[in-house]
């Protein structure tokens, strides 16, 4: 009797070890965060697997010295096509000198951002991210060389420094003066604010000189002021000879329309930076000679750099160090070059689709250096 009931039990041993090893174990589907709606699928390996994860949101600062115009308005369709595709929300803030850089910065501490980017540093850099680390808001800029800014070695350590993108203003600006030169004005002006504003105006106006110094030319003038109107109708009629003009700022109001207006067509050179008007009249009236673009491009790179930071995958260099990318501006030389600028500059020059994979929730293995090979990739 013992041996029958120990032949059953063992029977039923054997049984539940095959049935056992016959079955299999389905883990738990993983649970996306209800809360926010951006639905995006991840890519592990750089391709799409199809597993939807969720985005969240965040509330982000976007400062610029201007929130009107068409230079302007490209940087935000670019942001805005970013911020759609991650749930979050934009708020606006302006400032071009140093002290409206700081009270915007601390505007939009107070109305509760997550983080900013900040294309308008104002040269105060440091100031600002001791506001932005007193507020727990992560800060990246764009537009602004702030290797050059004092106090750059101490706050590129600071916890809630992403990093920034920025081009070489002083290179390209002695670009211009060069081709001006080379294309006949010898008698070249500069036009622009006072020093100390902007690291970015100041490395213009140190390009600029760089060109003619190398020409041996001598400058007509520097027309630097606050007062900016003022300034370039002193400066046309008190040279009415000049032959080319460099404008570190946007001289679309203050010079492009009275050069228009004067039937200067074909006599003076003049080159903008973030412009406004109808640029490309001005390149086919032969009164716009140059015309630097790009920075809407840099605003994107940054956007995705202070993403991932608010997601806890703050995009660092092999050092630890918060990376600053170069990145090439472009320069337009024509009716045609612009008017195709424009063309892709619609709805911003990077697409989510293109940006995405550089997204750790989206792409596990982002990689800045990818990120970076193609911020400096970009040309026309």
């Amino acid at each position: 009797m013992k041996r029958k009931l120990f032949s059953v039990l063992s029977l039923i041993l054997v049984m539940t070890l095959v049935l056992a090893a016959c079955g299999t174990k389905t883990p738990p589907p993983a649970s996306p965060s209800p809360s926010e709606p951006a639905t995006q699928s991840p890519e592990p390996s750089g391709e799409p697997q199809g597993e939807e994860v969720e985005l969240p949101g965040f509330h982000i600062g976007l400062m610029v010295y201007t929130n009107s115009g068409a230079w302007f308005d490209r940087i935000k369709a670019g942001v805005d096509a970013l911020a759609n595709a991650t749930g979050c929300t934009i708020t606006l803030a302006d400032g071009s000198t140093p002290d409206e850089a700081i009270a915007a910065v601390e505007n939009l501490c107070a109305a509760g951002v997550d983080g900013i980017v900040d294309l308008a540093t104002g040269g105060v850099s440091a100031r600002l991210l001791q506001i932005c680390e007193e507020n727990g808001v992560y800060f990246v800029a764009a537009n602004n060389n702030l290797l050059n800014e004092e106090g750059y070695e101490t706050f590129r350590k600071n916890p809630y420094y992403v990093g920034s993108v920025y081009a070489d203003d002083k290179q390209i600006s002695y670009d211009i003066v060069k081709d001006m030169i080379a294309k006949g004005a010898s008698k070249i002006a500069l036009f622009g604010l006072p020093p100390g504003i902007s690291a970015a105006f100041d490395s213009r106006f140190a390009g600029a000189y760089e060109a003619l110094a190398e020409a041996n030319i001598q400058v007509l003038t520097e027309a630097r002021s606050f007062v900016m109107p003022e300034a370039a109708q002193n400066l046309l009629t008190q040279y009415p000879d000049v032959e080319a003009i460099f404008s570190a700022v946007n001289a679309s109001n203050y010079l492009f329309q009275p050069l228009m207006a004067g039937g200067y067509g074909g006599k003076v050179m003049l080159n903008l930076f973030d412009d406004d008007g109808d640029v490309a009249t001005g390149f086919s009236q032969g009164i716009v000679s140059h015309a630097v673009e790009g920075v809407n491009a840099q605003a994107q790179f940054a956007f995705i750099m202070l993403y991932n930071a608010l997601t806890e995958h703050k995009m660092t260099m092999s050092d630890g160090s918060a990376p600053d990318i170069l990145m090439p501006y472009l320069l337009l030389t024509s009716a045609d070059e612009y008017n195709a600028f424009l063309e892709r500059a619609e709805g911003g020059i990077y697409s989510w689709d293109e940006l995405k994979e550089f997204v750790a929730l989206v792409n596990p293995n982002a990689s800045l250096d990818d990120m970076i090979a193609l911020a400096q990739s970009f040309s026309k």
